[in-house]
C-alpha cells in the first residue's frame, strides 16, 4: 500500500427527507444562493417548488440559474460566474445530475478569481479557495455530489477536460434516493457504466502491492452497482434498490476507493471525452462503446487484475484467461442495451482522427503512461 492522505470533507446526509435540511444547513454558510439546476426536470418533477417552498420566509435569499445541458460548457459556466458576482452570492446549491455539479463546481471556484476558469482545466491555475457548495443529487453515475472533480468542455475550442482539486468538495450533500426514482431508463443504464468504469479503471492502473481492502472494496461496488441498476430496471420505484445504487455510484468515485493505490489512471475517460465532446454523445454511451475494446488492447499489460475481476465481480470461478471477463463485461453491456460499438453510435473512421487529437491535448496536460496519439487512434479503431 501506497502513503497516502484521506481528505473527504463532505457532510453527506442521505436518507428519506435529506432535502428537509436545506435550510438547516444553508443557514450554516450563506444567505444569498445560487441556485443551479438543469434544463426542466427540476421544474416539472416538482422539486424545485419543494426547494422553494422550504426556503419560503427564511431570510435566504434564491438567485436561480437554470439551463446547464449534458456535457456541460463553459460558456455555462462563465455566464454562471456573472450571475453569482452579480448578486453577490454566498454559497451555492446544485440540484440535478453530474452535469449540473460539476457546473456549480467550475462557479464556486471561478467566481473568485480574476482569470478565465479555463485556466483550471488546461494546467495553467490551480484552485485556491472557492464558495461553499451544497449539492442535491437527481441521478445517480458520476459520484460528482461528493467527491472533488469536474468535467466541462469548452464549446469554442471543442475540448472536454476535467479536473480535480481539494478545494472543490462539495460542503455538503443532501442526498435522498427518492429523488433518483423518476430518472429515464438508459439514464440509469449510463450512470451505472460510469460509475463502473470509476471503479475498474483504478483497479487495474494501480502498481501498488498490499491493496486487498482496495481491491475488495471496488469489487463489491461493482457487484452493488450491477445488481441494483438490473433491479432498478424492473422496479424503478424502489426507493432501497435506488438507495443502492445512488451510494454505491458515489462510493466509486470516492477517495476511500483509491486510498493506497498511489497513482492511477483514467485512460478510458479520456478517450471517451473526445466522443462526447465532438459528437454529443452521453457519457455512459460512450463509455459503454469503448470499454471491451479498451479491455481488449490492454489485456496482456493488466492480465492478472482482469482475471480477478472476472473471478470476482461475475463469479467466473478463478478463470485464468482474461478474454473470458471481457466477454463477461460484453455480456452485461449487452444485457443493458448499451452500444457496444462506435458504429453502434454512428461513427466512421474519417470520425476517429479528431477523436484521437482530443485525447492527445488533454495527454498534453494529464500525462497517462502508454497511451499516446497513436494508441488512442489504435483503441478507437477496434472500437469501430
Amino acid at each position: 500500500m501506497e502513503n497516502f492522505v484521506y481528505h473527504h470533507p463532505v457532510k453527506i446526509i442521505f436518507g428519506r427527507q435529506a432535502l428537509d435540511q436545506l435550510n438547516k444547513e444553508l443557514t450554516a454558510l450563506g444567505r444569498r444562493v445560487l441556485l443551479v439546476y438543469g434544463q426542466n426536470s427540476a421544474v416539472r418533477s416538482g422539486l424545485h417548488g419543494r426547494i422553494t417552498d422550504l426556503l419560503n420566509g427564511s431570510g435566504i435569499e434564491l438567485i436561480e440559474f437554470a439551463g446547464v445541458r449534458p456535457n456541460p460548457l463553459h460558456s455555462t459556466v462563465q455566464q454562471g460566474i456573472l450571475r453569482a458576482r452579480e448578486a453577490h452570492c454566498e454559497t451555492i446549491v446544485a440540484v440535478g445530475g453530474g452535469s449540473v455539479m460539476d457546473t456549480a463546481k467550475a462557479i464556486s471556484a471561478g467566481v473568485l478569481v480574476a482569470h478565465d476558469v479555463w485556466q483550471f482545466f488546461n494546467g495553467k491555475k490551480s484552485v485556491r479557495q472557492s464558495l461553499p457548495l451544497i449539492t442535491i443529487p437527481t441521478a445517480a453515475g458520476s459520484g460528482s455530489e461528493t467527491n472533488h472533480g469536474m468535467v466541462i468542455t469548452h464549446d469554442e475550442h471543442g475540448l472536454k477536460f476535467g479536473f480535480a482539486h481539494r478545494h472543490l468538495y462539495p460542503r455538503v450533500c443532501l442526498a435522498d434516493p427518492s429523488l433518483t426514482c423518476t430518472v429515464p431508463t438508459d439514464q440509469t443504464i449510463y450512470g451505472c457504466v460510469d460509475a463502473l468504469c470509476h471503479c475498474l479503471e483504478p483497479y487495474l492502473t494501480t502498481k501498488a502491492a498490499g491493496i486487498e481492502f482496495q481491491r475488495r472494496f471496488l469489487e463489491s461496488t461493482a457487484q452493488t452497482l450491477i445488481e441494483a441498476t438490473r433491479g432498478c430496471l424492473e422496479n424503478p420505484g424502489s426507493f432501497t434498490l435506488r438507495s443502492a445504487l445512488l451510494w454505491s455510484s458515489m462510493m466509486a468515485m470516492s477517495p476511500i476507493s483509491t486510498a493506497g493505490l498511489g497513482r492511477v489512471y483514467h485512460s478510458l475517460h479520456v478517450l471517451e471525452h473526445g466522443l462526447s465532446a465532438l459528437h454529443e454523445i452521453p457519457h455512459g454511451a460512450g463509455l459503454a462503446a469503448l470499454l471491451t475494446s479498451w479491455l481488449t488492447c490492454h489485456l496482456e499489460q493488466f492480465r492478472v487484475p482482469i482475471s480477478r475481476w472476472g473471478e470476482k465481480v461475475f463469479d467466473l470461478g478463478g478463470a485464468e484467461k482474461p478474454s473470458a471477463t471481457i466477454d463477461a463485461v460484453r455480456g452485461l453491456l449487452e444485457s443493458l442495451g448499451v452500444p457496444l460499438s462506435l458504429g453502434d453510435l454512428g461513427l466512421t473512421e474519417q470520425d476517429l482522427g479528431a477523436v484521437a487529437s482530443h485525447a492527445a491535448a488533454q495527454l498534453e496536460v494529464r500525462r497517462i503512461p502508454g497511451l499516446d496519439e497513436a494508441r488512442a487512434l489504435e483503441i478507437l479503431k477496434r472500437a469501430l
